[in-house]
C-alpha cells in the first residue's frame, strides 16, 4: 500500500517536492475511487476511529473529489484546489 506523503503545498516546499508535483500534474490519468482505495493506506488522515466514509461525508460534503495515478507513481485526491498525496 502507498504511504500518505502530505498536502501540496508542503509537499511543494520540499527539495524535490516542486519538479516532482509539476510531473505529477503533467501526468496525471484519473481513475476511480475504489482503484484509489485499493492502492493507498487513507488510515494517516483519518482521525482516530474514523472511517473513510465519515471522512469523505465531512471533508467532501459540497466539493467535488478526483481521484488520480501518475506517470512517477504518485496517487491523489483533488478537492478545493488541493491533492493529497500519496506513494
Amino acid at each position: 500500500m502507498l504511504k500518505f506523503i502530505n498536502t501540496c503545498d508542503r509537499f511543494r516546499r520540499t527539495p524535490e517536492g516542486e519538479n516532482s508535483w509539476q510531473e505529477m500534474m503533467r501526468t496525471k490519468e484519473e481513475i476511480s475511487e475504489l482503484k484509489f482505495i485499493k492502492m493507498c493506506d487513507v488510515s494517516a488522515i483519518l482521525d482516530e476511529d474514523e472511517t473513510w466514509e465519515e471522512y469523505k461525508y465531512f471533508m467532501f460534503l459540497q466539493d467535488d473529489v478526483k481521484y488520480y495515478r501518475s506517470l512517477n507513481g504518485f496517487y491523489f485526491f483533488q478537492t478545493v484546489g488541493f491533492e493529497y498525496i500519496w506513494r
